[in-house]
């Protein structure tokens, strides 16, 4: 009650211009079109439902009153409220903040110059900066990618703002260096200017691409589970990928597509670079194809000299222990999630995998959050000295950059990580800390790049996301297995379990007795998964990594278990 009594106290201190304000830092975080919404408690209900506002998180409220200015009202709500996280993207902050310093004259004259761009309907009088900036997204004129056409419309309206887009342009560029700079794979979005020899090189290759499509064979007629909290929301991931099992593939994020980037053993080998798979109505242009460069060089350098790798050392008398954390029963979580059904299947598949490669299984089911905590604390204290590396997998839901316990509450996955550092855990120094997360990282959906949908997508859908921001291991031989990319949710087979483990446990099963390394089985495991689909939404898992050697499991003895 008390909580409701608070968002009545904020509803009635809202104008109508903060609730649009609210509501428009809102649209990349829910599904539902927000430029209806005139009240901040229909507003303040939407976020419930996608599980983004509750009375145990006001984190992303706290985030909006200050984004919008309103210290008074968290002065004012004082305890009720949380710290806020970094949920808003910068680019929705620049365009309130752009909004807010047009004036009613550089409005009108905005609208003028978009009057062969947008229809006259949306250029009404009435329309205002926010309604302005969303309708332009809506057309595709206005992204994250592209502010061209909004700085060419300042730099005549209002000069001094179309500098503020110029500044986000650099600060995006050096976040994106600076992503590059950690030798990750992952999606990367970022516009920089490469070397006119890459240019060249690229331009080149551009002339060599070849395009493949996707039959509707390939939609699965089942029923699905989004791997989220929000009912609402799906997930979706990367078409294309390498046909080569010992590939290592770089998934990038363009604009609207995304393609893989790969290389093959023997491609490395003589130095020949070429596109595995691009959807046949790409448009790939120099200029896109330089992007791609440019995002990608130094993991690509990172490719080159993959083969000179050293391997962990796996000669121990035991390959070491795997826990398998496996939260099914949501019921008395108190956030509104959803029983966690064909989980069991996943963690069959596991225990049955690992157990072949030598590892001492510990299964935990149903675990709130100190009691995943605990787990974590007792490992850490155990002696690894005998085992040659560390397994953790958690089956879960999820948010950005987080786990659920069955309690409702969420465990960080730098919590998960930490203990294992060689500070924390010296038995375990200089060896594979292996961790398979199994949850989604987001509420967003990717749409299929080049194939339409089937049907009517499945009702059943969820998902649980996660941002490793805070979670990317710091210390050395760590590796993230996450279901798929940060901001994306993934999908589960109520019958045979989520995507992302029937992949890497099949994957498992076929390459580590051909001697194939872990990473690139997890390249092979986002190739399988992408090609996977549930109507016209799809899924891309993302290794994150600070390894310094292959990790390369000992060929089991006996057969390899049946699934």
């Amino acid at each position: 009650m008390e909580f409701q009594r608070m968002l009545l106290q904020v509803d009635q201190s809202l104008s109508k211009t903060d609730v649009q304000a609210l509501a428009f830092l809102c649209v990349d975080l829910v599904s539902k079109e927000l430029s209806s919404v005139f009240s901040a408690g229909e507003l303040f209900s939407i976020l419930a439902d996608n599980d983004l506002l509750s009375s145990e998180d006001t984190s992303l409220l706290t985030e909006l009153l200050q984004t919008c200015h309103r210290q008074d009202l968290i002065r004012d709500l004082g305890t009720f409220l949380q710290p806020a996280e970094s949920r808003i993207g910068p680019y929705r902050k620049l365009l309130l903040d752009l909004s807010e310093n047009i004036t009613d004259q550089d409005l009108k004259n905005m609208k003028f110059l978009l009057r062969k761009t947008l229809p006259r309907k949306k250029l009404d009088e009435r329309i205002t900066t926010l309604h302005l900036l969303m309708e332009m997204e809506k057309e595709d004129v206005l992204s994250s990618e592209n502010l061209d056409v909004l700085k060419k419309i300042l730099t005549d309206v209002c000069p001094s703002l179309s500098k503020r887009i110029d500044k986000f342009k650099r600060e995006t560029n050096q976040r994106s260096t600076q992503l590059s700079n950690q030798i990750t794979i992952g999606p990367i979005s970022q516009e920089t200017e490469g070397e006119e020899k890459t240019q060249s090189m690229m331009e080149d290759m551009s002339h060599q691409l070849p395009s493949c499509g996707c039959s509707g064979d390939e939609i699965v007629q089942r029923s699905y589970v989004c791997e989220e909290p929000n009912p609402s929301t799906e997930e979706s991931g990367i078409v294309g990928a390498s046909e080569h099992p010992g590939s290592l593939s770089v998934p990038t994020e363009g604009l609207e597509n995304m393609s893989l980037l790969s290389l093959s053993d023997s491609e490395v080998q003589s130095h020949h670079l070429t596109f595995s798979s691009v959807p046949g109505n790409m448009d790939l242009k120099s200029d896109k194809l330089l992007s791609i460069a440019s995002a990608t060089a130094v993991s690509l350098c990172m490719c080159f000299l993959f083969q000179d790798l050293p391997q962990y050392d796996m000669k121990g008398e035991k390959r070491g222990v795997c826990l398998i954390i496996n939260n099914y029963d949501f019921s008395e979580s108190g956030v509104g999630l959803r029983n966690r059904d064909g989980t069991h299947c996943d963690e069959s598949k596991l225990e049955k995998v690992f157990e072949w490669l030598g590892f001492e299984i510990e299964i935990k089911r149903d675990c709130t959050k100190q009691h995943i905590l605990s787990l974590m604390d007792d490992l850490r204290l155990r002696d690894h000295s005998q085992g040659d590396c560390f397994v953790c997998c958690v089956l879960s839901h999820g948010l950005e950059g987080t786990v659920y316990g069955v309690d409702g509450y969420q465990v960080r996955l730098k919590q998960l990580t930490e203990p294992f550092s060689g500070n924390h855990c010296p038995s375990l120094k200089e060896k594979p800390k292996l961790f398979f997360i199994q949850a989604c990282q987001g509420i967003k959906e990717q749409p299929v790049v080049f194939i339409q949908p089937d049907g009517p997508l499945p009702r059943s859908l969820s998902n649980d996301a996660g941002v490793p921001k805070n979670s990317i291991p710091a210390h050395a031989d760590f590796l993230l297995g996450m279901a798929t990319i940060p901001e994306y949710a993934s999908f589960r087979d109520k019958r045979e379990g989520t995507w992302f483990i029937q992949s890497l446990c099949e994957n498992l099963q076929l390459l580590v007795p051909q001697g194939v390394d872990l990473l690139s089985i997890l390249t092979e495991v986002n190739n399988d998964v992408s090609r996977k689909a549930a109507g016209a939404k799809k899924q891309m898992p993302q290794p994150v990594f600070s390894l310094r050697k292959k990790v390369i499991f000992p060929i089991p003895g006996s057969p390899a278990p049946a699934l």
